[in-house]
């Protein structure tokens, strides 16, 4: 315990009257607790408490306040247990707060929502292992290194080179030969993308999460994730990467997506004319020959005047540019209005500071389909020029490759076949930068209105139970596969450099 947190225990929280206090957490806590002590044999209920709240003060973020019924007391004397086991453990509420903790209702406050937020992290693992207690055991010695530390900031170098592999889901066994199978993103001529298809319910983003966090546990890479239907934050992949979550419209992404590494003549045509490509290209958009052209002249315009630039800019240098030629407004003025109805991006931050944290950008249902797909196309854009401005990632002696960034885009069926160039790019180019990119999508069909070797570009693809045309499937995975024939949790599987598909029983059904 710190000085500072041995006075501020001293003077604001007498630990006889924490001794004789009252501690609950909710009730979904309780029979989580319950569940636990039954199933592994605990002696008392204040022993599952103990395990959540030192889950929970892991995590560097501050927990949610905690909702719900109130559950069953237990005393602070048999919550922390002795004099100076107590004085530990509130010294730690304290530094995890960082701020003293002057009075037993605050640290009331504070350890019901460490124990609710552990609580419901202890269920997940539970789950997650499939009820056997070894496993379980060992999962949480896992976490138990860096507890409470937060994550230092990722280099721009990349980092250390990924040498571990990744498992796939929670049981990740091949049904035929009942090995284990896992995925090594950075090996030497590995690809480190991944691609995971199933229809409703068929368990793919919760398989991405799951690989997500054992990524995390070994790199400290952070994470850019498009999350569509809200599953995404306020969940597992937020507490593991530390992630920011920015919910379109409320507020605005904070990136200067627009921004050039330079202003001369070349870097802001090309920047224009991508600009242009990206804006064009997507569903709903309506551009002819001759106003791809006057977007591109008016983005061009906006990009000199402007610093930073922003998409209310180009859409006045579009509107200008009509009115200079006699035009009346016509069906791309009325798209670049309908982008500019909301503020979607306020360039707080440079590409280069963006994209060294982590963020979840929620898309709401409510969103037009338009202004989501141009958030993920000009986000994806400015990534893609990013990497590319960067030296290749550090590789090791052994051919093992740093990581920059993961990128994470759930529903990915709603962009892809759009051809998007940010995308397109990402998936090709960025190995050697370091880029790993995650597309969550239904079925093989999404995947047709790319170019033939868009899948071929990916290291992993796992596909669930969902139905597809047969020609899309054959070509992924081989003729043997038959996706509407899988059972719960299982998935063909083809991991880049094996001869052949595997089918991958990738979690269990609770039963």
């Amino acid at each position: 315990m710190s000085a500072e947190a041995e006075q501020t225990t001293a003077e604001g929280v007498d630990l006889a009257a924490i001794a004789s206090a009252s501690f609950r957490a909710t009730r979904e806590a309780d029979r989580i607790g319950q569940r636990l002590k039954d199933r592994f044999g605990l002696a008392a209920h204040y022993m599952p408490a103990r395990l959540a709240m030192a889950l929970s003060l892991r995590n560097p973020n501050p927990p949610e306040p905690a909702e719900g019924e109130a559950g069953r007391v237990i005393r602070g004397e048999n919550l922390f247990g002795a004099p100076e086991t107590m004085a530990t453990w509130v010294s730690l509420f304290i530094e995890h707060a960082g701020r003293p903790i002057r009075s037993v209702q605050d640290l009331q406050r504070v350890v019901r929502d460490h124990w609710v937020r552990g609580a419901h992290r202890l269920d997940r693992i539970l789950e997650e292992t499939g009820n056997d207690e070894l496993a379980f055991w060992k999962r949480l010695a896992e976490l138990t290194p860096g507890a409470g530390l937060p994550p230092p900031p990722t280099p721009v170098s990349g980092g250390e080179p990924l040498r571990d592999s990744i498992p796939l889901g929670p049981e990740g066994t091949d049904v035929r030969t009942g090995g284990k199978v896992a995925f090594s993103p950075c090996a030497p001529g590995n690809s480190p993308h991944v691609a995971i298809m199933g229809g409703v319910g068929s368990g793919k983003t919760r398989t991405a999460v799951f690989m997500l966090e054992r990524l995390r546990e070994n790199t400290q890479v952070p994470l850019i994730a498009f999350d569509f239907k809200g599953d995404l934050a306020e969940g597992d992949l937020e507490r593991a990467f530390g992630a920011k979550i920015v919910e379109v419209p409320q507020s605005p992404i904070p990136l200067d997506v627009l921004a050039l590494d330079n202003s001369d003549d070349n870097a802001v045509a090309l920047a224009a004319q991508r600009l242009r490509d990206s804006l064009t290209t997507l569903r709903g958009t309506r551009f002819g020959t001759q106003q791809r052209d006057l977007l591109a002249t008016a983005t061009e315009r906006a990009l000199r005047r402007r610093i930073p630039c922003r998409l209310s800019d180009i859409r006045d240098a579009l509107v200008d540019l009509y009115e200079q030629q006699g035009r009346s407004h016509d069906g791309a003025v009325s798209t670049l209005n309908d982008l500019c109805r909301f503020v979607l991006f306020e360039p707080v931050h440079s590409p280069s500071e963006f994209f060294r944290e982590s963020w979840i950008i929620r898309l709401r249902q409510d969103l037009p389909d338009l202004v989501r797909s141009v958030i993920v196309t000009l986000v994806t854009d400015a990534l893609d020029r990013w990497l590319n401005s960067l030296p290749d990632s550090v590789v090791d002696a052994n051919g093992y490759r740093a990581l920059r960034v993961v990128a994470l885009i759930d529903e990915a069926h709603r962009v892809l076949g759009c051809n998007l160039p940010g995308l397109s790019n990402l998936v090709r180019f960025s190995r050697s930068k370091g880029g790993m990119i995650w597309l969550i999508s239904q079925s093989p069909d999404d995947f047709q209105g790319e170019d033939d070797d868009f899948l071929a570009e990916t290291g992993l693809v796992i596909a669930f139970a969902t139905h597809a045309r047969p020609g899309a499937t054959r070509r992924i995975f081989g003729p043997e596969a038959r996706l509407e024939r899988l059972g719960k949790g299982e998935a063909w599987v083809r991991i880049r450099g094996e001869s052949a598909a595997r089918r991958v029983q990738i979690w269990k059904p609770l039963t």
